[in-house]
């Protein structure tokens, strides 16, 4: 059986995001404090900085 891939609410995903944005963690802390990936949280950044929130 494989693995079941975990879900990121979108104030999740904007609370990363925001945190990278400010400065607050470098794209390698955040991936690392909330056990995600450096490659994901550069998708939620782009996403982000294209439409906002509502892309999230």
């Amino acid at each position: 059986m494989g693995k079941q891939r975990k879900t990121w609410s979108p104030e999740l995903k904007e609370q990363i995001v925001l945190a990278v944005l400010s400065g607050e963690h470098t794209i390698a802390e955040a991936a690392r404090e909330y056990e995600v990936s450096e490659s994901l949280i550069h998708t939620w950044r782009a996403q982000f900085l294209e439409a906002g929130r509502a892309r999230l």
